[in-house]
């Protein structure tokens, strides 16, 4: 569709309402029913899933039980929508259990999105169990994703860091990659709509636990979380069916868990034990967690150490046996070297110590992969080289079953790389060798590489991470050496300027700047070109109905074009520019910018005029970023979607990359990020 085209059905958009910058209406909603039904009320807690025998889960803080805290309930938390049920657990005496639901919300607005369901459970009036699931609104989230679910609590930050991308939609290689996807239950239907997240299924009272009453209490949750859904789509409904949002709003919901060990109860079944005896019990705990939820109806997605549970009856992972389930290939010798190591750190050995005795031994019986990790790559460039002759093991794997050419590669070192690649005749069918977690040795260093260009852990006793993505500004040379080598002689080998900044179309101008993100430059120019030509005769109204497009101009700048038309022209036209050099396949750099601008022949000469009075750099940069900016607002995963909606057909045809929704990467890439 040619750029006129285009628009004109921009036009047609902005004259329907359409605001420029929509209107966010999940916080509406919320806002509204906040006003109307709830108050909110802070709920602390810790993290962990168990359910005793039946599912016993992990939490680093579990000594401050969440259900037993000094502060008063109503200091805490409100409750809404309570429910009470009952589980008869039979035998020589039947016992009643007392099962309390309720919902609610959280004390700090900025947990607005986010619902806890909490379970709590009597047997003659005394605490025998408890659990706890948060409902997440993630349309109200999806544009900071992975900086929302960090918040909260470290389970919901391990299961959105390790399943889902930045904007809260399933990582790729969980269903596409021929390991990772596991049983290929799982597609794209996890990419929308609210999550349920059980974090916490404990039944305190032993003699109770394998009795049913974790399956019941999961039971209840579930009914409860789809029943709010079917709520809440109707509050929502009843706010906006005259508007379209309401067919926009995915309403499919799916539970989660990430079944785990309670440390506090493990803790003194492991005290003593020798390390086999420590992995025996640890892995019987953790089968046993996975069991429960498998009995559950939860599913494992992909090779993660997540599951998940359709409320669609018909959806593939109901006809999927608990036993068929995918579990992760697992290595005895690494399991049991990990609790050799957890007995050195409960003996107060410090990290140190424990790292320095892991490398001894990996010296002793891997030597060729301890000075894989251990020397600088022009050494160990040349330890191999000195080597090349002795029968010390070229072809072992780690305990993580990763060859030499795994280490050399993740461990970015291009001339030790080089070297296996050209020397020891196991070089060609390394290549294409799978670790424990599937990779060749080319896919092992692309996921390294991805983990540095998002992820970054911080704090102690709580794991945390940051989301790194915006900051990236590329691979370092090493890591582009290194790649090329792996690609080989292939003839689709991306070229280093994609290699370098992550490019998977191969198609990304400069390597950054992928098809799916010049169009949607494009529309945003050209729209606001139009939008803001209107109006040009009449500085003042000019600058005042345009004013939130001009936020990057100087003030003084700002000034001026309300009194120059010259000015006024020049700002609107290098929209146009900008489209003109996108549609040219050049990236909007300020020198590419200036350059056409230069042999355009423009007379009167506005943009010369415009470029002069605001600084060529400072002039590009004020419209660009306002593009970037508004881009980023109407993507389909950055943003509320708007572009991709209208131009459902446009999209459609476009090749899809590992760049497409990192707007600010991009921005900066091309010269406009941060400040001038």
């Amino acid at each position: 569709m040619s750029t006129t085209n285009l628009l004109s059905g921009l036009k047609m958009r902005h004259l329907r309402g359409s605001c420029i910058y929509p209107y966010k209406l999940h916080e509406l909603f919320y806002s509204t029913l906040a006003a109307e039904h709830y108050s909110g009320m802070d709920f602390e807690d810790d993290e962990s899933i168990d359910d005793g025998p039946e599912c016993e889960e992990s939490d680093d803080s579990e000594e401050d039980e969440w259900w037993r805290e000094d502060e008063s309930e109503e200091d805490m938390y409100s409750e809404q929508e309570i429910e009470e049920h009952e589980y008869t657990i039979s035998g020589d005496t039947a016992r009643v259990v007392k099962i309390r639901l309720s919902v609610t919300d959280e004390a700090a607005s900025d947990f607005e999105w986010m619902k806890n369901f909490v379970a709590e459970c009597t047997c003659d009036r005394v605490a025998v169990a408890s659990a706890l699931a948060r409902y997440i609104n993630r349309q109200g989230i999806h544009s900071k994703f992975w900086e929302r679910m960090e918040e909260p609590s470290e389970d919901m930050c391990d299961v959105a860091f390790h399943v889902f991308d930045r904007y809260g939609t399933v990582q790729a290689k969980y269903r596409d990659h021929p390991v990772q996807r596991g049983t290929g239950i799982w597609s794209d239907e996890l990419d929308d709509g609210p999550l349920f997240l059980v974090e916490q299924v404990h039944i305190t009272a032993v003699e109770l636990r394998r009795k049913g009453l974790g399956r019941k209490i999961v039971s209840l949750l579930l009914d409860k979380a789809n029943e709010f859904c079917e709520s809440e789509m109707e509050d929502y409904k009843r706010l906006f069916a005259p508007n379209e949002a309401f067919e926009r709003q995915p309403w499919t919901l799916h539970a989660l868990a990430s079944p785990g060990t309670l440390t506090a109860e493990t803790r003194s079944l492991l005290f003593g034990k020798s390390p086999e005896e420590r992995l025996m019990i640890n892995t019987r705990i953790e089968f046993g967690a996975i069991d429960f939820f498998r009995s559950c109806g939860f599913r494992r997605i992909g090779a993660s150490r997540c599951f998940a549970f359709s409320f669609d009856r018909q959806h593939a992972s109901h006809a999927l046996a608990a036993a068929s389930d995918c579990d992760p290939r697992r290595n005895h010798a690494e399991d049991l070297e990990c609790e050799e190591l957890q007995v050195m750190n409960d003996k107060d050995c410090s990290t140190e110590e424990v790292k320095t005795l892991k490398m001894e031994r990996l010296r002793d019986s891997l030597p060729l992969h301890h000075a894989a990790l251990t020397l600088p790559d022009e050494e160990l460039n040349a330890f191999f080289a000195t080597h090349a002759d002795d029968k010390i093991g070229w072809d072992r794997v780690n305990n993580s079953e990763a060859t030499l050419l795994h280490v050399t590669a993740c461990e970015l070192k291009p001339l030790s790389t080089r070297w296996l690649l050209e020397n020891p005749p196991h070089a060609e069918s390394w290549k294409a060798t799978r670790d424990l977690d599937g990779y060749t040795p080319l896919e092992a260093l692309q996921e390294t590489l991805e983990k540095i260009r998002t992820e970054k852990e911080y704090g102690g006793g709580w794991l945390r991470i940051l989301d790194m993505s915006d900051q990236f500004t590329g691979y370092p040379d090493a890591a582009v050496y290194c790649l090329s080598l792996l690609y080989g002689r292939d003839i689709l080998v991306p070229n280093d300027a994609c290699l370098r900044y992550g490019c998977t179309c191969g198609e990304c101008l400069d390597g950054v700047l992928s098809a799916r993100m010049q169009k949607s430059l494009v529309l945003q120019g050209a729209f606001h070109h139009d939008l803001t030509d209107q109006d040009i005769n009449d500085g003042g109204l000019w600058t005042m109905c345009h004013d939130h497009t001009l936020v990057y101009l100087d003030p003084d700048v700002r000034r001026n074009l309300g009194t120059n038309k010259s000015l006024r022209q020049g700002f609107v036209n290098m929209f146009q520019i900008a489209v003109e050099c996108l549609e040219a396949k050049r990236v909007p750099t300020a020198e590419n910018l200036e350059w056409w601008c230069n042999n355009r022949r423009e007379w009167p000469p506005h943009t010369k005029n415009y470029l002069r009075r605001a600084g060529t750099r400072k002039g590009c940069w004020a419209v660009l970023r306002y593009m970037f900016d508004i881009a980023q607002s109407e993507d389909e995963k950055a943003g509320d979607g708007e572009s991709q909606r209208f131009w459902k057909t446009e999209w459609s045809g476009l090749p899809t990359c590992r760049n497409d929704h990192e707007f600010e990467f991009v921005a900066w890439a091309c010269g406009y990020g941060g400040n001038v």
